[in-house]
């Protein structure tokens, strides 16, 4: 080999109109990926306000304020312990006919990144998937609505029945209640009992958490139907079982009080994971 030929290197050259295709294809990748996102931030939004307008259009409160902070937060009823919340359930009902109650959890602990108050109307499904992309409105979005499922009581007076909302990544909807399994602090959920409350045009009932777990999708031995005693304390005592949670009071199941849980999504986008919550009704009180 001559010393003029040592050293040289073949190159490589694309051919042009191939480097413009390449360069069309990833620009509508780009494209489509920046339209994505786009839209889902914007339901997104969309979604915040039209649920914040039902509930500054069909909830009040009776506000009280801290004598220390100044900060005001709602009104809870002495002797039941209840938030004092008036719910117009006829203007509800006449934006929605699935329309069966309210839910409200003011949940608070000492680090407020954690914080999060689920402030909701909440709809019975008719058949699977009915509401996981329709709001309450109507509208198709991909923030749902919180609805009670096809095999659950409507009355919420079933063994035990299934709420089911989305994990928004901006924290609404059901997005923030893995709150309970991301703090590094969980002895604290210990401390005092967490109770949420849905009312309805009838009662207001309120659950204390039980227990909570991490599952995934179609979970038999989680999303059981129940439809007797036998069934009942089966899943009591595999709840019993779980100790995930340390509920601070004690629960008597001998009566079986009626269960109600809370499921959302967990895990990256599309994945099979789930959050669920149990809780036990612990309280009615009847509306006058």
């Amino acid at each position: 080999m001559s010393a003029e030929n040592k050293g040289k290197r073949k190159t490589f050259r694309i051919n042009p109109w191939l480097a413009k295709i390449l360069i069309v294809i990833l620009v509508v990748v780009i494209g489509y990926e920046g339209y994505d996102i786009y839209k889902e931030v914007h339901e997104r939004e969309v979604a915040v306000k039209e649920y914040d307008d039902i509930a500054s259009s069909a909830v009040s409160t009776n506000p009280e304020k801290d004598p220390e902070t100044g900060e005001e937060s709602v009104a809870i009823d002495e002797e039941t312990g209840i938030p004092e919340l008036v719910i117009d359930y006829d203007l509800l009902s006449s934006q929605n006919s699935d329309f069966i109650g309210w839910l409200y959890w003011d949940f608070d602990v000492e680090d407020d990144k954690f914080d999060f108050t689920l402030n909701y109307p909440i709809v019975k499904e008719h058949y699977a998937n009915q509401y996981l992309h329709v709001t309450f409105t109507g509208e198709k979005n991909s923030s749902g609505c919180i609805f009670l499922d096809e095999f659950s009581n409507e009355n919420f007076m079933g063994y035990s029945d299934f709420l089911f909302g989305h994990n928004m990544r901006n924290g609404s909807m059901f997005g923030s209640l893995d709150s309970l399994y991301k703090m590094p602090n969980r002895e604290e959920l210990s401390e005092e009992p967490m109770y949420f409350y849905i009312y309805t045009k009838d009662a207001v009932f309120k659950y204390v958490v039980y227990e909570f777990e991490s599952t995934t999708n179609g979970d038999d031995t989680v999303y059981a139907v129940i439809e007797d005693d036998a069934g009942y304390d089966s899943y009591v005592s595999r709840l019993k079982n779980l100790n995930n949670y340390n509920c601070p009071i004690d629960i008597s199941f001998e009566d079986r009080p009626e269960i109600l849980n809370l499921s959302t999504c967990s895990g990256p986008h599309g994945s099979s994971k789930r959050f669920v919550i149990h809780a036990v009704k612990v309280g009615t009180m009847e509306n006058t």
